[in-house]
C-alpha cells in the first residue's frame, strides 16, 4: 500500500511539472509594430520561385534551411524607387518544415510557395534581404493554390507524430489506462505475494 501511495504522488509529481512548464513565446505585438515601422523596405510582392540557400540542420531528425525565394516586387509601399527598377528581388529566410512547426516555439514560420503573394517588411541581414522578423513580418495577400514541401516527413516522424497527436487528443483515457495497468500489476503482485 505505501508503495502505490509513493507511485500515485509520483506520477501526480510529474504531472504537476508538466503542466506548469512553459516555452518561448510569439513577440508582444507591439514589437511586431516597432520592427515593421522600422524596416526600411515594405513591399507587396509575388513569389515567382523558392530554392535551399544552406542546409543548417545541425540533427537529421530537426532539419532547417536557409531558402532563397525569388520575390517579383508588385507594389513598393516603402523604400528606394531603385528597387521599383529592379523588378524582382532575391529574399532570405529561415525555413523550418510544416510538420516540424508545433516542435518550436515562438514567432511565425514562414511558410512560401511559388505564386504566392505576400506583403513583407525587409531588412538588410547577413546573406541579403531578409523578412525584419522572420514570419511576423510576412502577411500572405493570397496563397497559391499547389503548395510544396521542401522537406518531405520521414515515415518514422509521421508515426510519432500521430502517436504522440492521439495520445494528446485521448489524454484523459490514457491517463485511466495506465492508472488501471499499474493498479492491476500492483493488485497481482500483491496476490502472488498472499500465495
Amino acid at each position: 500500500m505505501k508503495k502505490m501511495v509513493i507511485l500515485l504522488c509520483l506520477i501526480l509529481t510529474v504531472g504537476i511539472i508538466l503542466v506548469t512548464s512553459t516555452g518561448l513565446t510569439a513577440p508582444p505585438p507591439t514589437e511586431v509594430e516597432e520592427r515593421k515601422k522600422e524596416a526600411p523596405l515594405h513591399l507587396i510582392g509575388t513569389v515567382t520561385a523558392d530554392e535551399k540557400f544552406k542546409d543548417t540542420s545541425q540533427d537529421e531528425e530537426y532539419p532547417q534551411q536557409i531558402r532563397r525565394m525569388s520575390l517579383r516586387v508588385d507594389h513598393l509601399i516603402k523604400g528606394s524607387d531603385d528597387l521599383m527598377e529592379k523588378s524582382i528581388i532575391e529574399v532570405f529566410y529561415w525555413y523550418i518544415p510544416s510538420w516540424q512547426a508545433n516542435e518550436y516555439t515562438g514567432g511565425k514560420r514562414m511558410d512560401i510557395a511559388v505564386g504566392d503573394v505576400i506583403e513583407v517588411w525587409l531588412t538588410e541581414g547577413e546573406y541579403g534581404l531578409e523578412p525584419a522578423l522572420g514570419g511576423d513580418t510576412v502577411e500572405h495577400v493570397k496563397y497559391a493554390e499547389v503548395r510544396k514541401e521542401p522537406i518531405p516527413e520521414p515515415p518514422s516522424h509521421f508515426l510519432i507524430r500521430q502517436l504522440s497527436h492521439y495520445l494528446t487528443k485521448y489524454v484523459e483515457a490514457v491517463v485511466l489506462f495506465l492508472l488501471f495497468t499499474i493498479l492491476a500489476f500492483i493488485y497481482i503482485m500483491a496476490v502472488k505475494k498472499q500465495k
